[in-house]
């Protein structure tokens, strides 16, 4: 399945998180399951779900109303030896750079950009055409 996308179009409401989690985590397991990985597939296949739906989350949750959300499309592209995932928006422009952690406080919310860096290899964060897209990569260890 090499150098192949696909493409799932959500409400852009937080009750689609799961589907949008699951989603990320199949997909993960099929582009394991073509690669000879010598480790931490749990970890990649994990860390892999845990961005999507924090990137999905955030998403909806600074959509539309949610009597009318605007869709996010979220993209998986196999390539060779990385699985990239790209979340796209109409919402407002957001923040690109979180905050720094309060880790005293443990405040609610502004950390996912923070932790998706934090598991994946490479993420970049754009706004154009009034669209904000979130794309995220992940290579797994190969022997």
């Amino acid at each position: 399945m090499k150098d192949s996308t696909i493409t799932l179009c959500l409400p852009g409401n937080i009750r689609f998180t799961r589907l949008a989690s699951l989603t990320a985590s199949k997909t993960a397991e099929l582009f394991l399951s073509s690669m000879k990985v010598s480790k931490g597939i749990d970890d990649f296949q994990h860390a892999f779900e845990l961005s999507v739906s924090e990137a999905f989350t955030n998403a909806a949750r600074y959509a539309s109303p949610s009597s009318h959300p605007q869709p996010v499309t979220i993209s998986f592209r196999f390539e060779e030896k990385q699985l990239t995932a790209s979340i796209t928006d109409s919402n407002p422009a957001f923040t690109i750079e979180p905050p720094a952690p309060d880790i005293e406080n443990y405040p609610e919310g502004g950390y996912g950009l923070l932790l998706i860096r934090s598991l994946m290899d490479t993420v970049s964060c754009r706004r154009e055409n009034n669209t904000n897209t979130i794309t995220m990569s992940k290579q797994p260890e190969i022997h």
